[in-house]
């Protein structure tokens, strides 16, 4: 098994007429690492990006967050940077107009970032870069990286400056706008950068992005069994704000349906399937109650190990760079030894399912939040939430598995 390099994504913000935009680049279809695909600038964390030199200026920073600034200035010519007094180098006098001849000296090898940092006094503002995702390539590749992904607003008054060796073009979308280009097949993106846009859709600032998107790193996994062929599971690197990770459910013993794998991390991977072995069983389907982030992204990685197929409402392969097949209200996944009847209950999203269980449990995934924050626009509604609640309180379920929080009794909702 190769070893995954540590590697930094930065998503660069600007404000638009309609909200937030991203940057997105272009790799030329030569390179031999995402030929083709439109990405965020990033590369991998050299041990330059350690030098004390740099961490000196760089208060909290680490070499992840170095290496994020360093690829931002390599690729796109943007460096964030200050003064001592705290002013951009941006809305410098004299320094943007040294920016080009520095950034071809540091990509050439002629000076390194410490002694650009040291020659010119600058800091590095390593505060403002919001750490949002974390992806590791699939252990069955030959090129692994282990990449954390930061978010930024760009400086007021950069400029732009891609590097032709790196960047064939770019475009600057709101992240529902580079979605709908994916769905559209105008643009290709890889599962990171498509999840990462879907995580962004409803924020409308950084701030907004500060304060609720927060990668959630470091939680341990947790496991409860509900009772026999029931099982629920949470990862430690969720994709949901900052302290609500969300549950992975295991249905049946002996061919197994997996709802809502949203932890791409490989050892929450590793414990479903482990889950799924200790039962004498092999994983049959996945089955998605709706294609957020925080309850699809790790459904690519389980499908490369394993090839089950995976089941998504109506509209929402739309969001997602994998293949899945959609289905709609009364549909059943009976791939595995327990069915799961489809019930469309949209509002958090319009592709919202819960599933239904033949011992009357139903599986709520969003739609019973007790968070209407999470209800948002461009994808949330909220009548159509309260409408989806009803329904499932008419169907009279004995308990309810909720895509957060523990069990709930029927009578609950």
């Amino acid at each position: 098994m190769t070893e995954a390099r540590p590697a930094s994504t930065v998503v660069l913000l600007r404000p638009g007429p309609i909200g937030p935009e991203v940057l997105l680049t272009l790799r030329p279809d030569s390179m031999a690492f995402g030929g083709g695909l439109h990405v965020f600038p990033g590369g991998r964390v050299d041990a330059a990006d350690g030098d004390p030199r740099i961490l000196e200026r760089t208060p909290g920073g680490d070499a992840a967050r170095v290496a994020a600034i360093r690829e931002l200035f390599e690729e796109a010519g943007v460096l964030l940077a200050v003064l001592p007094s705290g002013q951009s180098v941006a809305s410098d006098a004299r320094l943007p107009a040294e920016l080009p001849r520095l950034r071809a000296a540091l990509v050439a090898g002629e000076l390194d970032l410490a002694t650009i940092l040291e020659q010119h006094d600058l800091w590095l503002p390593t505060d403002q870069l919001v750490p949002i995702a974390r992806w590791q390539t699939p252990r069955a590749y030959p090129r692994r990286f282990d990449a954390r992904f930061f978010a930024v607003e760009m400086p007021a008054g950069a400029i732009l400056d891609l590097d032709p060796g790196e960047v064939a073009g770019h475009a600057w979308l709101t992240p529902a706008a580079g979605l709908a280009r994916m769905a559209a097949g105008e643009v290709q993106l890889w599962p990171p950068t498509s999840c990462t846009l879907q995580r962004l859709e409803r924020a409308v600032d950084i701030g907004t992005i500060r304060d609720g998107l927060v990668l959630v790193d470091g939680l341990p996994f947790g496991r409860d069994v509900i009772d026999d062929g029931l099982t629920r599971l949470t990862g430690g690197k969720a994709f949901g704000p900052a302290g609500r990770p969300a549950n992975t459910i295991l249905v049946g013993q002996d061919r197994v349906v997996v709802v809502d794998p949203g932890d791409t991390d490989e050892d929450f991977i590793d414990l479903i399937e482990a889950e799924a072995a200790a039962r004498g069983g092999r994983i049959a389907a996945i089955a998605l109650t709706h294609v957020d982030p925080g309850h699809a992204s790790g459904s690519v990685v389980l499908q490369e190990r394993t090839g089950a197929p995976i089941f998504a409402g109506p509209g929402g392969a739309a969001s997602l760079s994998w293949a899945v097949t959609e289905i709609g209200d009364g549909a059943t996944v009976d791939l595995g030894d327990v069915r799961l009847l489809a019930i469309s209950t949209p509002g958090h999203r319009p592709d919202h399912l819960a599933f239904q269980l033949p011992d009357a449990t139903i599986l709520s995934g969003d739609a019973l939040t007790d968070r209407p924050t999470l209800v948002l626009p461009p994808r949330g509604n909220d009548q159509a939430a309260r409408d989806s609640r009803d329904r499932i309180a008419a169907l009279r379920p004995a308990r309810i598995v909720p895509g957060h929080g523990p069990v709930m009794r029927g009578s609950a909702v």
